[in-house]
């Protein structure tokens, strides 16, 4: 190994953000899997693509599959998958370490490291060992990396691709092993966790760190474009378009003031446009990470736009590899949230069509209002009219104004204790709980290698067909 190799090694098995781990542990079982793969011959990925929905329940894709026949005559993009030939599909068992129901570090790191790891982890095993992530893996193969989410850019799944960290709140120490590690390619929400407060008080700006490192910086959708062009294939991006996660897609079709935010098809195209060309690939994953958030809020409006917005990726991925047929493409989601259904609503249920067109008067999400509401300190009547087309009563006003007066995190409870029948009567969308659930998720694979995948399979093992995929067979 020559010496820029071994110090390039050496960049990545540094770790950041917790103490006593000196070194990246392979998961041996899933790379064992992958050598099996590699000398049966199926070969190897010059780029993958892993488009990940975070927390979309099956009856979220029932709500928008039939939005788009109603209103586009033509199913989503997901669905649509199943009649093109060449794609493999499968179920995949969502469970961690600890529990049947998962969150989104846990179901991110099996996929990044091959192993189950407990709720809250990042990459690190049930006995407290951090395990080498897929990207890290990637980089050593020679491959550029991009990470790209409508989320925080150091939330869990981004996060899990690349990071080690004992828990997922670790936010700060998750940006500083993105500039550790390298990664190519930085799109997101977020900027809060690059300004990093020390012992002594002082903040360190990690955004003039990246800078220092040769990363371009843009906040806003004319500058991710240029920096897109002109830093093709050779230049290294890190684009933060907001202070936390960006905003919803139905805000920011809507809200004027929102209008330079670009959305999750924006930021994949933006990736691939410097990604592409890389002389050893590149491995980028692009996440539509808000539609698990709509559901924890239980808003009918927010998931539906969200979800759409992730769909319109697909088409951009298949393009893509029909150009580049030496891509594996994953497309899939890591659990369900919220229960999300479009229920039967009047006789013979044939209410449940005019809620479809009903659904449109939904125009904000209940994040917004709540922004709106807690600048001013009061609940406005007017705001949510004009959010939703319901006129509160008195009665509701106050289940509001209370949790905004109790300074309560979340007002998405309030709003749903308030008007919750209202909205069901609207939309026709119920919901099971506020939480994830247990349902075994879909994926989908076209590409190099796909059709190597089981029709069903644990989470964790599709870290053994991506490291095939690569080219990565042996220990490192």
């Amino acid at each position: 190994m020559d010496a820029k190799k071994t110090s390039n090694r050496r960049q990545f098995l540094k770790l950041s953000g917790f103490a006593g781990a000196a070194t990246l542990v392979p998961a041996s079982h899933s790379i064992a899997s992958a050598q099996v793969r590699a000398k049966e011959g199926t070969g190897a990925a010059k780029n993958v693509i892993f488009l990940v929905v975070d927390g979309m329940s099956h009856g979220t894709l029932g709500l928008a599959n039939q939005w788009k026949l109603r209103h586009e005559k033509v199913a989503p993009h997901w669905l649509q998958l199943l009649q093109r030939t060449g794609v493999r599909r499968s179920l995949q068992d969502a469970a961690s370490a600890d529990s049947p129901v998962t969150d989104s570090a846990a179901a991110g790191s099996a996929w990044g490291c091959g192993q189950r790891v407990n709720n809250g982890a990042i990459n690190f095993d049930p006995q407290g060992k951090p395990l080498k992530p897929i990207l890290v893996y990637a980089k050593e193969a020679g491959m550029r990396t991009g990470l790209v989410s409508t989320c925080e850019i150091t939330h869990a799944t981004p996060a899990a691709f690349v990071a080690n960290v004992e828990k997922r709140d670790m936010q700060e120490a998750i940006a500083r092993q993105y500039l550790e590690r390298e990664v190519d390619i930085i799109l997101g929400g977020g900027s809060r966790h690059f300004f990093q407060e020390q012992a002594d008080g002082s903040i360190v700006d990690y955004q003039a760190k990246f800078q220092e490192a040769g990363y371009r910086l843009v906040s806003n959708r004319s500058e991710l474009k240029a920096a897109a062009s002109q830093d093709r294939i050779l230049g290294r991006i890190l684009g933060l378009f907001s202070e936390r996660h960006i905003p919803y897609a139905i805000d920011r079709k809507n809200d004027p003031a929102l209008a330079d935010l670009p959305g999750l098809a924006e930021l994949f195209r933006a990736a691939l446009t410097s990604l592409d060309g890389s002389k050893r690939g590149f491995f980028l994953q692009v996440e539509g990470g808000r539609v698990d958030h709509a559901g924890h809020a239980n808003d009918a409006g927010a998931i539906l736009h969200e979800y759409l917005e992730y769909d319109n990726c697909i088409p951009i991925a298949l393009e893509y590899i029909e150009q580049h047929p030496d891509t594996l493409l994953i497309v899939t989601t890591d659990h369900g949230t919220g229960g999300c259904q479009l229920d039967g609503q009047g006789k013979s249920y044939l209410g449940s069509g005019p809620a479809l067109d009903r659904i449109d008067r939904l125009k904000y999400s209940f994040e917004w209002l709540q922004s709106r509401f807690r600048a001013s300190g009061t609940f406005s009547a007017r705001d949510f009219t004009r959010a939703t087309g319901i006129k509160p009563t008195a009665a509701q006003s106050e289940i509001v104004q209370k949790a905004l007066d109790a300074e309560e995190k979340y007002l998405s409870g309030a709003l749903i204790e308030a008007f919750g029948e209202q909205l069901s009567e609207l939309t026709s969308v119920g919901w099971s709980s506020s939480k994830h659930t247990a349902e075994a998720v879909d994926l989908f694979a076209v590409g190099p290698g796909a059709q190597t995948i089981p029709p069903y399979l644990k989470n964790n093992e599709l870290f053994s067909y991506l490291m095939a995929a690569i080219g990565q067979s042996s220990l490192s």
